[in-house]
């Protein structure tokens, strides 16, 4: 009986060990509401999951809000992106890249994706 009962919590383990590693390289879906109270979709990326190519220079805010101050910006060619958002009332589709964790707005730019990139 003690055998059995070893041989299922083992077994149970490896089954969500399992199902955790199958979900490590995915995507998460992401509360939308933590990033920010206006938004409909938001997601995270797994490491080297999402890049994104802009085509020219482009805004970078420390949120994704179109009305905050830009505090820089991050320059054409290809960044990784860590998670993305997108916001009601033309607030826009938003990914927020590895580039010291700043907010681009790509709604507004050409921009091209690689990976699995959908918010």
């Amino acid at each position: 009986m003690c055998h059995h009962r070893r041989l299922t919590r083992l077994t149970i383990c490896l089954l969500l060990l399992l199902f955790l590693a199958a979900c490590g390289s995915e995507g998460m879906a992401v509360a939308p509401e933590l990033i920010d109270p206006d938004a409909i979709t938001a997601r995270a990326f797994g490491a080297a999951e999402c890049f994104v190519t802009l085509p020219e220079a482009v805004p970078a805010r420390f949120n994704p809000d179109p009305e905050q101050v830009p505090a820089g910006e991050i320059p054409a060619g290809e960044v990784e992106a860590v998670q993305v958002v997108t916001l009601r009332d033309d607030g826009g589709l938003w990914y927020q890249v590895t580039t010291d964790g700043m907010w681009v707005r790509v709604d507004t730019v050409d921009y091209t994706t690689r990976g699995d990139c959908r918010p």
